[in-house]
């Protein structure tokens, strides 16, 4: 782990697998997006029992994920509540994949966020008018490409400042948004170029 004043860096082995789920990346998803809530406002949120949020937060807590913040009571509560948040309001494992050996957990994790990224599509048509355009709020795409060293750098350059307009966009109004990516190498083996003749 390496904290900077507004970014969490996670670099260690039991957190990576910790969030080799896609329940306890949502959660610090919406926690790192909305700020402290408490386990019922999770559960609200994301459409989860409470006693499913408790579990996770649980987990998150134990490997430092996710700390308590204060405490809340609410008119005609009992006892006051539990509010959680990240360590930091940007949480990243960008690093990580740079480690030899954290990536089989990396790869886990990606396979959380894109599982994630599945139902929340389907999720997606049930929970606002899909619109197109510049306020596109649904969609997906996939391409493969042989990019330059220039235009690698390029692509990688929009990706972090989609991210960037992620964190520094953030309303209390507007309607939540997942922006879900991968990025990969992928098999030259099948590359025509190499190969003698030409495609009819």
């Amino acid at each position: 782990m390496s904290t900077t004043e507004d970014t969490y860096w996670i670099l260690e082995w039991e957190q990576v697998m910790c969030l080799a789920s896609a329940p306890r990346t949502t959660i610090i998803d919406r926690l790192a997006a909305d700020g402290p809530m408490s386990v019922d406002d999770l559960s609200r949120v994301i459409g989860m029992k409470q006693t499913a949020v408790y579990h996770h937060i649980h987990k998150l807590e134990a490997v430092g994920l996710v700390v308590a913040t204060d405490r809340r009571l609410l008119p005609g509560a009992r006892k006051p509540q539990t509010l959680y948040a990240t360590p930091a309001p940007r949480m990243r494992m960008a690093r990580a994949l740079g480690r030899k050996e954290l990536r089989g957990g990396v790869t886990r994790c990606a396979s959380a966020v894109l599982r994630q990224a599945d139902r929340e599509f389907a999720d997606g048509f049930n929970l606002s008018p899909v619109h197109d355009g510049s306020d596109r709020n649904h969609g997906f795409g996939r391409q493969i490409a042989r990019p330059s060293p220039e235009a690698l750098e390029k692509i990688n350059a929009h990706l972090n400042a989609i991210v960037e307009l992620m964190w520094q966009s953030n309303t209390e109004t507007g309607q939540p948004i997942a922006v879900s990516w991968a990025i990969s190498p992928v098999s030259d083996d099948t590359n025509p170029k190499s190969k003698k003749g030409q495609l009819r």
